[in-house]
């Protein structure tokens, strides 16, 4: 590793890091529940375990958020953007290989194998990691950092829409940015109003039920 690429993680790392604190702060101060939830992070072991498993190093920004953070998921839900969960490691790598088998299926059926054209289905590429699912147990939908750019987008078991420009591609470090902004000032939220439900950090969206929705409150 080079000083400047050395350089360029050491500042990465304390990114995250400085986001994730801000984060869990708040969580502790606000929403008891996600707080006690959170895990205490994985060791190194852990994270080289998976790097192993995926063929490939992970990029110092998830490194860094697994390395302080693992669960934190409540009733199967998590308090990410998008009311999306944390994957545990283990997770991680069960995705990855499926979604792996699935890419593998899609190119047998490519007019050239292995290349795909405007007509084929891109179902996933070996550099993405899965991150976050759409929930604890529910691994359909989720969203996967790209390795190679350092941007997140979200897949689908079924299909995938490639990025169009609608919608931000957050990195690791911007993602947790906007997470701690928006609690931290809701005014500056750009991508959902964070609130409160039964002590726990929710996101208001449409998958929550009417009664959720009446005990639901933003965050102040």
């Amino acid at each position: 590793m080079t000083e400047e690429t050395a350089e360029t993680a050491a500042i990465a790392a304390r990114q995250v890091t400085d986001a994730w604190r801000r984060i869990e702060a708040w969580l502790g101060e606000h929403a008891p529940v996600s707080h006690a939830a959170l895990g205490p992070g994985a060791g190194a072991e852990e994270i080289a375990a998976v790097e192993a498993a995926l063929g490939f190093a992970v990029p110092v920004e998830l490194r860094t958020l697994w390395g302080l953070v693992s669960g934190g998921n409540v009733n199967g839900g998590g308090f990410w953007l998008g009311n999306r969960s944390l994957l545990r490691l283990d997770d991680v790598v069960a995705v990855y290989r499926r979604m792996m088998v699935l890419q593998t299926q899609a190119e047998r059926r490519y007019p050239t194998p292995g290349v795909p054209g405007e007509d084929d289905i891109v179902v996933w590429q070996r550099p993405w990691i899965p991150v976050f699912s759409c929930g604890e147990h529910d691994t359909v939908l989720g969203t996967y950092l790209d390795s190679g750019s350092g941007l997140m987008w979200h897949w689908s078991k079924y299909a995938y829409v490639l990025p169009d420009g609608t919608e931000p591609q957050h990195s690791v470090v911007t993602c947790l940015e906007e997470i701690a902004d928006s609690l931290e000032t809701p005014a500056l939220a750009t991508e959902g109003t964070a609130g409160l439900l039964d002590g726990r950090l929710v996101w208001l969206d449409e998958s929550l039920t009417e009664d959720e929705r009446r005990r639901w409150h933003p965050a102040t």
